[in-house]
């Protein structure tokens, strides 16, 4: 054991001696006879630390330049500038036309903007949609806008009529056709006819001819534009316009389910109605028009009626005043005091609830009607000439003396 001890005491000169030896033979075996320098322990510890920071340096950028290539789309949109932004601050800046077509949603309509580059994002338009109670009612059409506008900014812009680009024009119920292509012309900026023409061209209508060839028909296509609002594109003609008002007639009557060959029946009869009465009275008025067309009726299926002669006598002598008397006289097929059965065409626009009422009229033995006051509207119907029309004629003639001395205004002073 103390053999042991002994040895491992000495080791420690055994090993300083085997280091020295080692650096003799390097030295023995150096080219130039110097000994090697040999970097000392400090040295290589400062190598190490510098190292070690290049490595971790290295590893920081991979990671954030990683990461960066992950998020990038996110805030990048694919590309796309507008996508850095949700909604543009506004006011605008380049001016463009943009079309909303019939029946765009919001969302639609949003997407529209969004690629015509009008808004930043649908979402954000979306948005603005929804804050706003009266973008529902945004319409159809051309609209001059501003290309990167505040969302909000874009609502409000497409409900100012203002903003509309679109050539628009309204066609009253009951307008006869002479006037209905005045106010074509007029929004349009052609001549009468020229409206006249295109509302003529048959072709460009989608019909093989006219719809209407009755004899002595005085407008082929009176009866078959419908009432309403129609517009179209900054670059559009008259005939685009007309074709839109004759396919909605055709639209509403086959909506009713009425065949082909009852097409002018309806519009005729309708027509009349609404010249006649107001549309409350609209299904009574039909019946009792059909009463009096009855075979065997007292009226021997005339309908003497003096709207359909003042239609007709407008037409053929605008701006010249008709002699009463004429009723009684003219040989005119619209004379209906003197030709029996309906007249041959409409005598103006025709409004779907005409349409209807032609189809299904009020039940009643009606043959006299008579609006007796123009103030209130009140419309009565009857069959005794005698005992009910004749008081009531009476009663209308001194509405109508107080009415005119009321310069025909409403409501009338108290008796």
């Amino acid at each position: 054991m103390t053999d042991l001890f002994d040895h491992l005491e000495g080791g420690h000169d055994d090993a300083d001696g085997d280091q020295q030896s080692r650096r003799a033979r390097r030295a023995v075996a150096s080219d130039d006879g110097q000994p090697p320098r040999r970097p000392d322990r400090e040295s290589r510890r400062r190598h190490r630390s510098v190292l070690s920071f290049v490595v971790m340096i290295g590893i920081l950028v991979g990671l954030v330049a990683g990461g960066w290539f992950v998020v990038k789309p996110l805030f990048s949109g694919g590309g796309d500038p507008s996508a850095n932004v949700s909604d543009y601050p506004g006011p605008g800046a380049t001016e463009i036309l943009v079309e909303i077509p019939e029946g765009s949603s919001g969302n639609a309509i949003g997407l529209i903007l969004k690629d015509a580059g009008v808004v930043a994002t649908t979402e954000a338009f979306s948005k603005a949609y929804s804050e706003n109670s009266a973008a529902t009612s945004i319409q159809p059409g051309t609209y001059k806008l501003l290309q990167q506008m505040a969302a909000k900014d874009a609502v409000a812009a497409l409900l100012d009529p203002a903003n509309r680009a679109d050539i628009r024009v309204t066609i009253a119920e009951g307008l006869r056709s002479d006037q209905l292509y005045q106010k074509v012309a007029d929004a349009l900026g052609i001549s009468y006819d020229d409206a006249y023409a295109a509302a003529h061209d048959y072709a460009a209508l989608g019909l093989e001819g006219p719809p209407n060839t009755n004899e002595g028909v005085i407008d082929p296509m009176e009866g078959w534009f419908y009432p309403s609002t129609y517009s179209i594109k900054p670059s559009g003609t008259a005939t685009d316009m007309f074709k839109q008002m004759y396919d909605r007639t055709i639209a509403e009557l086959d909506g009713l389910g009425i065949a082909p060959e009852e097409r002018l029946h309806v519009l005729t009869l309708g027509s009349i109605a609404m010249k006649e009465t107001d549309a409350v009275d609209w299904p009574k008025t039909v019946r009792a028009m059909e009463n009096r067309l009855a075979e065997g009726s007292e009226f021997g299926g005339k309908l003497q009626v003096d709207s359909t002669f003042e239609y007709a006598w407008a037409l053929q002598h605008p701006g010249e005043k008709m002699d009463p008397n004429l009723h009684n006289t003219d040989p005119s097929p619209y004379n209906t005091r003197l030709v029996a059965g309906l007249p041959p065409s409409p005598i103006g626009t025709v409004e779907v609830g005409a349409m209807s009422a032609v189809l299904s009229p009020e039940e009643g033995d009606w043959t006299y009607w008579i609006t007796v006051d123009y103030c209130t509207r009140e419309t009565r119907f009857t069959k005794d000439y005698q005992g009910e029309f004749l008081p009531w004629k009476a009663e209308f003639q001194d509405f109508l003396q107080r009415w005119q001395a009321n310069d025909e205004k409403c409501p009338l002073p108290e008796s």
